[in-house]
This record gives C-alpha cells, sequence and structure tokens, in this order.
C-alpha cells in the first residue's frame, strides 16, 4: 500500500517569514511600537470599566503571565486617569467631642498639607503670644482687681459675722475644725464651772444664742466660699478673654481664609472653644521643675489642634493611580500606630496613617490577585469597603482581641477608586465559583489572549515592538532576518501557523540573548544567525533531561525500536514537561487479545497510574471497537493495553488513537512498522482528532531515529487537523525533504493504518463484510473466531456438567 499520498508537504511543515517581505533592513528605520499588538477585545473591556462610574463595575484582569497585562493597563488607565481631575486631600483632625473618633477632612488638592501648616504656625503663635500677656501688667491689675474685691467682700462678711457674736455675748474662736463661738460674761471669757454654775434658765439661754449663732456663722462661711468660687470664675472670665483677645483675630483670619469651606470653618469654632476652655495649657510653668515629677505621657500639650494630612496630592497631575504589589492589609487599608511611654501604649489621630486605597481614593487601585487573596483579611476588607463605599481604618488585631479595648476609631472617609485585580484565569475561576460576592463587585473581565492572528499587519507591528525593545533598552537594532527569525519563534511558542504569540516576556528574553551573540560576535545588529542561536543555546540549556531520556532509548535501557515490524506494538508520542523543559517523549504501547468476553483492560487505570482524560480516550476505543464489529456478534475476547516502562501517571487522550492501532494489529495479527510514531486522539466513529505538541512530539521521535540511525522508513502520523500547528525545526524539515524522515497527516483511524501496516484497511461492503487481505477484514475474520471458539468452548463445558 502506497503511503506517499498521506505524506505532509514541505511547504505545511512550518510557515516561514520571508525578510524581504520588510520594507527596511533594521528596526532603526522603524518607529517604536506604541501601545500594544493585538487584544483588542481585552482594550475593549478595560475601557469600559475605567470609564464607566457605576459601583460595582469594577475590572478583572486575566490572562497568563507574560502577555503584557500590565503593559497595557498602564497605557489604558493612563488614558484615563489625565480625563479626571486630581482629587481632594483627606486629613484627620481632633474631635472635641469625641476624643476617640477623630474626624475627617476633604480640601482640594495641597491645601490639607496648607491648613496642617496654618495649625502649626496657630499653635507657636499661641503658644508664644499668650503665656506673654499672662505675665503682663494689665493681667496682673485685672487680677489685683478681682482678688481685692474678694477680699473686701470677705472681710465684710467676717465682719458682720463677728458683730453679731459680740451683740450676742459671744466671742469667736479659729479652730482647726472651723470657727466656734464661746460665751462672754462681764466681758470675759465663761468658763465651764461658771456656766455650771448658773441657773438652767441662763444656761438654756446661753445655748439658744449659741446655736443661733453657729447657723449665721455657718451661713457666713458659705456665703465666704461662694465668694470664692465666684473670684475663681470671675478670675477665669479674666483668663477667656484675654486667651479670647490673642486668639479671636487669628482665628477670624483663618476662618476668612478657609470660607469656602465650612467644615473647616466650624473645626476652627471648636479649636478656639476648646482653646478658651484649656488655658491652663498657656499660663507659664514653674521656673524650675521638679526633678521627682515624672513628665506626662503627652508632653506635647498642643497635639490636639495638630492636623494629620493623611493624603497629599499635590504631587499629582491627574487622578492618582497606585500600583500596591505588596496588599497586605496594612498596605492596603491604612493603620493606627502607637507609641510606648511609661510602660503604656499611647496614640492620638496624628498617628493615623493611610493605605494604598486612600492614595488611590479619586483614582485607580491595581492590584495582584495572588498576592491579595493570600494575604489574610484582605480580600473581605476590600469587598466591604467597596459594599459600603467608605473607608475604615481599624488596626487588624482589634478583631481578634477577647476583651474590648479602648482605642482610637476614626470616622470612615468616603472612597471612589475603580479597583483592578490582575489574575490568571485560573484565578478568576476559583473567584467565580467560590466566591458569590465576586460578581457583584467585579462586573467587566479583561481576558488577555495568548495568541493573536499573524497577518502582515502584526508581523509589522512586531517589527514595530523590536524597534521599541532597542531603542528603550539600548540594545543593537535588529536586522529584517532577525525580525524574521522572531516572528516564526512566536508561531512556534503560539503552536499555530496562523498565530503568533503574546507573551511577550518570553520573546523579550530572546531578544536580549539575541543581542548578547550579535555583542558577543563584535556585530553592530542583532541578525537572523543570533535569534536563532539565542533559541538554540536556550533549548540546550533545559535539555539536559531530553539528552538522558534519549541516551537511555539509544543504549536500550528504554525499550523504543525505530526499525522492523511487531505484531501488537505501537510508538505513541507524548510530551513531558520539567521545569522550563518540555519536549516529546516516545513510548512503546503494547497489546495483547485473547479469547474472552469482551473485557477491555487499561493496565494504566488498573494501576491507578491513569488521569481522568486517559480514561475517557481508552473508553472512546472501546466504543469504536463495538461499534465496528459488534453490530452482529459478541466481542469475544479480552484485550489488555500498557504504556511500557511508563512508572508516572498517564493523562490526555493523545495516545488513544495509538492504543487503537496497537489493538488492531494485535487482533488481525498485522505487523506494525516501528519507525513510524502515533499521536492523535480518536473518536466512537473513527475519526483521528487534533492534539497538542504536535512539533515537539515529532521532533521528539526524530532524534530519538537520528540518535539509532535514519533509515528513510521513518516518520511521525500526526491528525491531518493538526497540520496547522506544525512549526518544526529546520533540522527536521531539512530530513524530510532529503527524504530522511516524513511526516503523515491522517483523517482517520483506517488512513493512519494504512500507513502503520502498507496493507489497506479496508472500506465495508453491501453485505456488511470487508474485502479480502484487508485489515478489517482480518480483525473481522478472528472475531469470529474467537466468537466460534467461545460457542464451542460453552457448549462442551455445558455437555461436561450434564
Amino acid at each position: 500500500m502506497d503511503a506517499e499520498r498521506f505524506k505532509v508537504p514541505i511547504e505545511l511543515l512550518s510557515k516561514r517569514c520571508d525578510p524581504e517581505s520588510f520594507d527596511f533592513e533594521t528596526t532603526s528605520e522603524v518607529p517604536p511600537l506604541e501601545g500594544m499588538i493585538g487584544q483588542q477585545r481585552a482594550f475593549s473591556a478595560m475601557e469600559l470599566a475605567l470609564n464607566i462610574r457605576e459601583p460595582g463595575f469594577n475590572l478583572f484582569i486575566s490572562g497568563p503571565p507574560g502577555t503584557g497585562r500590565n503593559t497595557a493597563l498602564k497605557v489604558c488607565v493612563e488614558r484615563a486617569a489625565i480625563q479626571k481631575t486630581v482629587p481632594p486631600d483627606w486629613g484627620y483632625v481632633h474631635n472635641f467631642q469625641d476624643p476617640s473618633q477623630p474626624i475627617p477632612l476633604s480640601l482640594p488638592c495641597g491645601q490639607m498639607r496648607i491648613l496642617a501648616a496654618d495649625m502649626n504656625e496657630l499653635i507657636d503663635t499661641v503658644s508664644r503670644d499668650v503665656p506673654q500677656v499672662f505675665e503682663s501688667d494689665e493681667y496682673t491689675e485685672r487680677m489685683e482687681v478681682v482678688m481685692k474685691s474678694l477680699e473686701v467682700r470677705r472681710q465684710e462678711k467676717t465682719a458682720a459675722m463677728e458683730k453679731a457674736a459680740a451683740e450676742a455675748g459671744f466671742a469667736l474662736r479659729q479652730t482647726h475644725a472651723g470657727i466656734s463661738s464661746v460665751p462672754l460674761k462681764n466681758g470675759q471669757l465663761l468658763s465651764t464651772e461658771d456656766f455650771a454654775a448658773m441657773p438652767q434658765e441662763e444656761q438654756a439661754s446661753i445655748r439658744q444664742r449659741a446655736s443661733d449663732l453657729q447657723h449665721l456663722i455657718n451661713r457666713t462661711l458659705a456665703d465666704i466660699r461662694r465668694l470664692g468660687k465666684t473670684a475663681v470664675e470671675d478670675a477665669r472670665e479674666v483668663d477667656r478673654e484675654i486667651v479670647s483677645f490673642t486668639l479671636s483675630p487669628i482665628i477670624d483670619e483663618l476662618q476668612e481664609k478657609y470660607a469656602d469651606f465650612p467644615e473647616v470653618v466650624a473645626y476652627f469654632d471648636r479649636v478656639e472653644a476648646d482653646m478658651v476652655e484649656h488655658l491652663d495649657k498657656f499660663k507659664p510653668r514653674d521656673a524650675v521643675a521638679n526633678p521627682f515629677v515624672l513628665p506626662t505621657p503627652d508632653e506635647d500639650s498642643f497635639l490636639r489642634y495638630r492636623v494629620n494630612d493623611l493624603i497629599d496630592n499635590t504631587e499629582c497631575d491627574f487622578a492618582p493611580i497606585v500600583f500596591e504589589h505588596n496588599p497586605t492589609y496594612y498596605n492596603l487599608f491604612g493603620r493606627i500606630d502607637y507609641q510606648a511611654r511609661m510602660g503604656m501604649l499611647n496614640t492620638n489621630h496624628t498617628m493615623i496613617k493611610g493605605g494604598a486605597i486612600h492614595e488611590a481614593n479619586g483614582g485607580y487601585l491595581i492590584l495582584q490577585a495572588h498576592e491579595l487573596l493570600a494575604n489574610p483579611m484582605s480580600w473581605q476588607t476590600l469587598k466591604r469597603t467597596l459594599q459600603s463605599r467608605e473607608i475604615r481604618i481599624e488596626n487588624m488585631g482589634e478583631h481578634f482581641i477577647p476583651i474590648p479595648s479602648s482605642t482610637l476609631r476614626p470616622k470612615p472617609i468616603p472612597v471612589d477608586a475603580k479597583v483592578i485585580i490582575i489574575g490568571t484565569p485560573d484565578i478568576l475561576h476559583l473567584l467565580r465559583s467560590f466566591d458569590q460576592d465576586f460578581a457583584r463587585y467585579f462586573k467587566v473581565n479583561a481576558e488577555f489572549d495568548t495568541q493573536i492572528d499573524r497577518t502582515p499587519e502584526h508581523e509589522a507591528k512586531y517589527a514595530a515592538f523590536l524597534s521599541a525593545q532597542h531603542h528603550n533598552r539600548h540594545l543593537r537594532p535588529f536586522h529584517k532576518t532577525a525580525v524574521a527569525k522572531i516572528i516564526e519563534y512566536s508561531s512556534r511558542l503560539a503552536e499555530d501557523q496562523e498565530k503568533l504569540t503574546t507573551r511577550f516576556m518570553r520573546l523579550s528574553d530572546i531578544v536580549t540573548e539575541a543581542n548578547h551573540w550579535a555583542d558577543s560576535a563584535g556585530q553592530g545588529i542583532v541578525a537572523g544567525e543570533h535569534v536563532a542561536k539565542a533559541i538554540e543555546q536556550r533549548r540546550y540549556r533545559v535539555s539536559m533531561t531530553q539528552d538522558r531520556v534519549r541516551e537511555l532509548i539509544e543504549d536500550g535501557t528504554i525499550r523504543i525500536s525505530t526499525q522492523g515490524e511487531v505484531i501488537g506494538q505501537v510508538n505513541g508520542l507524548a510530551i513531558l514537561t520539567i521545569g522550563e523543559a518540555s519536549f516529546g517523549k516516545p513510548s512503546r504501547i503494547t497489546a495483547r487479545v485473547s479469547l474472552g468476553r469482551g473485557q477491555f483492560v487499561n493496565v494504566e487505570r488498573e494501576t491507578q497510574l491513569s488521569g481522568k482524560i486517559h480514561d475517557k480516550g481508552f473508553m472512546v476505543l472501546t466504543g469504536y471497537l463495538q461499534g465496528k464489529y459488534g453490530y452482529d456478534k459478541p466481542l469475544s475476547l479480552n484485550a489488555s493495553i500498557s504504556f511500557e516502562q511508563s512508572y508516572t501517571e498517564v493523562d490526555g487522550d493523545s495516545a488513544s488513537s495509538t492504543e487503537l492501532y496497537a489493538l488492531l494489529s494485535a487482533i488481525s495479527e498485522i505487523p506494525i512498522d516501528q519507525g513510524v510514531a502515533v499521536t492523535g486522539s480518536v473518536n466512537q466513529n473513527g475519526e483521528v482528532q487534533a492534539v497538542g505538541g504536535v512539533s515537539q512530539k515529532i521532533e521528539g521521535f526524530f532524534d530519538v531515529c537520528k540518535a539509532k540511525g535514519l533509515t528513510s522508513r521513518q516518520g511521525v502520523i500526526v491528525p491531518r487537523d493538526n497540520l496547522r500547528h506544525l512549526t518544526l525545526d529546520d533540522e527536521v524539515i531539512e530530513a524530510v525533504q532529503q527524504n530522511r524522515f516524513h511526516v503523515f497527516g491522517v483523517s482517520t483511524i483506517d488512513e493512519g493504518l494504512e500507513v502503520l501496516t502498507r496493507v489497506p484497511a479496508g472500506e465495508q461492503l453491501e453485505g456488511g463484510d470487508y474485502p479480502e487481505g484487508t485489515i478489517h477484514y482480518k480483525v473481522e475474520q478472528r472475531l469470529r473466531k474467537f466468537a466460534q471458539s467461545a460457542r464451542k468452548f460453552a457448549q462442551a463445558g455445558g455437555q461436561q456438567e450434564n
């Protein structure tokens, strides 16, 4: 049977890029790329999310790393941010009604810093000027008037009391218990003996007069105490007038300056009232400090009047863009610091620190999903913030303290920030599946593709991308041959002749290495040969495992035949990935059949070395056999299929066609050419379906064949649907061109059988039979023999039982 008709033409083994198709010699003639290549779908989603102002339209950007997600986002965010005005500043001030709840203030950009400076100047002014007023002659005179008035009125009360006592016949005495009255007789103090010798009526009269006098004394002393309180209040009123006289003009000036901001004006009123109420802060301290008295915990007695300028947007030219690469709870939502003094932890409103979301308020906050979800409480708190649309600053430990403690609880700040999270498709899937709130707060998903169409327009943009690389990173210019090699390598990374990869990080690495090899060669430009060497060296660095596997195959430790014919044995191809290394590895697949009851054994599954997808492929294989040959008879055979010398889990369905070829060979007893390896999945109708990694699989088997000796009969069967995915190395293409190696493309199992056995598969005739000499005919005949043998065996067994 001629297999030539299934050979893949040379031009389909890879899609070359002709350097002569470019209208430049080097990228120094090409304007650098601005923006991104492709990704229109993602750009559309980003522009929608960034420009819509309704709540919940935050953005999740999904895509594999290295696809330009961050670069594209930066372009879109800057474009949107320029259209928005700079947001206001935010600060915290002391709450005079409830010091535990500092009050947020908002001012236009740059004004919060000025307010803080004005308050510091106010403090400096009053702390300097007011104490001087307390030391002035005017203050002393006014206080002397108050004290003299108090003394005069006190003396008047005392004189009236003494007069009343004298008229009642008593003298007043000052004792440690207070003022007491002593009766007089003939101007002399009455002794106890004389009082006892008096008649009862006179004693009663003295006692009555003493009682009345004591009530008078008590009333007089109460009046004197009230006079003292009045004097104290009068003195305090003098102090208030003194402080207000100095403070009011300054406060009035500040209120006039901030007249457009009612909250600030009201704050100044509260400041003035509090300063007057706490005027003792302004009085001069004792000239000599007591060395035995410890300083107060709050050394700044005017700290309550200072402004915490939390967020200052002075340096912003447009809406802020904040990239928070370490989104811990405190980095995102701020914190309240504490200071240890005298064995105690103290805090105040000036020790409130803002987080990234404060800095991004009015703009854009950009987070990495894996970092955000890895930090405790960050994700849950972010959702609460988006729900309430306000930022609350709370220390994380307060949520876990069993006994409530006194601390600051700053009043929340309204938030209007667009939150953007960058993550992988896997994280997006997990959030959608397991977090019911995710869709409520992140309504837009910008998905970055790993591929774009390979069109002349995109190839030209690749040249612009390389131009940007050598301009921005000060690399050598790239010759058009280097540009062509990069484009071909991009298609290989995309595993599609009609696509280009968007994993620009990997391309940037090749660009850097190619520039290095050009530098090592003393060349002023990067040519195609330098790019080829960079690709070759990168592959060499990670190919140690591949070389070891090839050596084991070459010395026979791993048994892979590349010559001869064997019944029930096929070389299957798989992709082995270890770290950065990914290569095609051949595996021997064998099938054995015997008389039985239609049982098909997957050795890998029985030993729990088979993945679910491989199990599915094996069950599809059995479905093909039953539908193809079991329509008029039972399949009276047992079959087992095994991956020989395989000690790790096998998954994927790319070996299902290989397993089927081995099984059909074992049943028909037609040998299979061991020089031809196979990849491809199969459906129940016998159609061969596309699989991944076909180029690596072909190259992996080619390396083995080359190591063991090329015979010009060797090759690989791939699904015809995979032909557009072929991006083979030059060495393999050259071998195919010289007819030393072959690539076959098939669409059905029948076509693959013809390539492997050089025997026609056979088409079913009208009566259901197959032409003699074909594979299906021999399979059919063998299965009928199995069925007959099974029937005879059953009959013989039945007679013995009788």
